[in-house]
């Protein structure tokens, strides 16, 4: 009797566990949708309709596979969801989304466009969900760049990241050991820097040094998983003619905006409503402003050159403020008061853009950026980067070199609440550090660049017309502004109108009510962020 007890139980074991395994995977796409921009929220729905609609296409002709259950999962930025790890922790709290019976999630970006749901269904059925593995298009570097850290300086063009707009396929199974290791008490992880600059590399490089190939091996070893190369997932949907499969998921290329549009779906924008704020010192001045007169400049009537040391030549306005090898607080701070006292009562003027004297831009098109943009609101552009996203302390900030604007409002609020602990601080991080306690949130520009052209993969930039470039090390400027920023090399400028001498800005020492910035940054110091570098 009890080898028949146990015989029988052991059956209905086999027959349960066989039931088990005929249930439905689920696949679920996930949208990261930016809260931010209206275009980029319409293009989130259109993605889920569409979708949606492919399903309910593919169930009325019976053809939906029976093996997958879909979900579509469409989730909201917080101030750090963008860097993907940190968002996470979110998804694996609502089991309703990251659940144990999750085998596949498709992220998606709202510019990520699904061809055909039927080709990537079949695709995944062709692959092992149970495998510790992530798919997409792959983008390499052409040599070791700071924007990643310098990572894998002796051989960057063999480590693959994946175009996260293109699309990218997690297995259930590495999404869930993610989440394990990022959630709040994970230990043992890797982290190459409390900076977060390109979500996609930081997430292949953590994937590869926190994730062993072996699911049986905790720690990590040499040689962990790297991005696979799907050649159905494309950076753009033209972009590799007579491919011998479609691209099933891709990146849509951002469409410049048409007469029509400017006209009804935003502010008439040109370079005259915006004042350009540069910040140069005595030792740059012949080496750097001519090239900002023979590039950019002739779209820039409301141009400023503000240096440590007032240079009539040029000229320059003097902040009164000694220059520093690192870190610009209080120069910033007093070329924003100057800026104000210069702009006075000009109706026309809506926008304040700070940039460096080794910046390239598009004045036409960061016009037509702006016009998408309501200048009387706290409005904060530029290129987002992140420091310790993964702490309470954590907040986003935009890079100066990329070039930082600020609606006139803005600009006001900050010569009134925002402060330097010190006068080399990191004047980018400390205005994010603020402008986050002030609840103004930091709005991600995609064309703006911390760094040269040759820094960026190529499918990047093609995506999105580039609006700034920074560095003029090792790089012929004049090339890169007539090749990447559409413009022409002009013989004469516009004229510098004539600057009335304002006194030098006094100290700035205003603290944000209960969010006093000079504690605040006391964490930023004792990290080591006095010695910031202009990444």
């Amino acid at each position: 009797m009890p080898t028949r007890i146990c015989v029988l139980l052991g059956l209905l074991c086999l027959a349960s566990f066989c039931c088990g395994s005929n249930e439905p995977g689920e696949v679920l796409l996930v949208i990261a949708c930016p809260p931010y921009s209206l275009q980029a929220s319409i293009e989130c729905s259109a993605l889920s309709d569409s979708v949606l609609e492919q399903q309910r296409a593919l169930k009325l002709a019976g053809i939906f596979p029976e093996d997958f259950v879909l979900k579509v999962y469409v989730m909201h930025e917080l101030f750090n969801y963008w860097t993907l790890l940190d968002a996470l922790p979110h998804l694996r709290a609502q089991a309703r989304v990251l659940g144990a019976r999750t085998e596949w999630i498709i992220w998606c970006q709202h510019n990520t466009r699904v061809s055909s749901l039927r080709g990537l269904l079949e695709q995944l059925r062709r692959q092992d969900s149970r495998e510790l593995a992530f798919y997409g298009h792959a983008l390499y570097d052409a040599e070791a760049t700071i924007i990643h850290h310098f990572s894998n300086y002796k051989d960057p063009q063999r480590f693959p990241y994946p175009m996260l707009s293109g699309g990218v396929v997690f297995t259930g199974a590495l999404l869930r050991r993610l989440a394990d290791l990022v959630a709040p008490g994970g230990q043992n992880i890797t982290l190459h820097s409390d900076f977060s600059i390109d979500a996609s590399h930081e997430l292949a490089r953590f994937i590869f040094d926190n994730v062993s190939p072996d699911p049986h091996i905790s720690t990590p070893i040499s040689g962990g998983i790297l991005l696979k190369s799907a050649s159905y997932i494309c950076p753009t949907p033209t972009s590799v003619p007579n491919r011998k499969l479609p691209c099933l998921l891709h990146a849509q290329p951002e469409e410049p905006l048409t007469l029509g549009q400017r006209r009804n779906g935003c502010e008439h924008t040109t370079g005259s409503h915006i004042y350009f704020a540069i910040k140069t010192c005595a030792k740059f001045h012949k080496e750097r402003i001519p090239i900002i007169e023979r590039t950019w400049a002739a779209d820039a009537r409301n141009r400023r050159y503000y240096s440590d040391v007032a240079d009539v030549g040029i000229p320059t306005i003097g902040t009164g403020i000694p220059n520093v090898q690192a870190g610009h607080c209080a120069k910033t701070m007093a070329i924003l008061q100057l800026s104000l006292k210069d702009i006075g009562e000009q109706l026309d003027i809506r926008w304040l853009m700070l940039v460096d004297d080794d910046t390239l831009l598009s004045v036409p098109r960061v016009s037509a950026l702006l016009c998408r943009h309501n200048a009387t609101e706290l409005v904060y552009l530029g290129q987002r980067y992140g420091y310790r996203l993964h702490a309470p302390d954590g907040f986003n900030y935009h890079t100066g070199g990329a070039g930082i604007v600020l609606s006139l409002p803005l600009v006001r609020l900050i010569v009134q609440r925002c402060s330097c602990p010190s006068a080399s601080a990191p004047d980018d991080m400390i205005l994010g550090y603020c402008l986050q306690a002030l609840g103004v949130p930091a709005i991600h520009a995609a064309g703006m660049h911390q760094a040269r052209p040759q820094d960026y993969a190529a499918e990047l930039l093609q995506l999105h017309a580039p609006l700034t470039f920074h560095k003029f090390w090792n790089t012929d400027p004049e090339h890169t502004y007539r090749r990447w920023l559409g413009g022409s090399l002009v013989n004469q400028s516009a004229p510098l109108a004539a600057h009335k001498e304002q006194p030098a800005a006094g100290p700035l020492h205003m603290t944000m009510g209960r969010h006093s910035l000079a504690a605040g940054v006391g964490l930023l110091q004792e990290t080591g962020l006095g010695k910031h570098l202009d990444l």
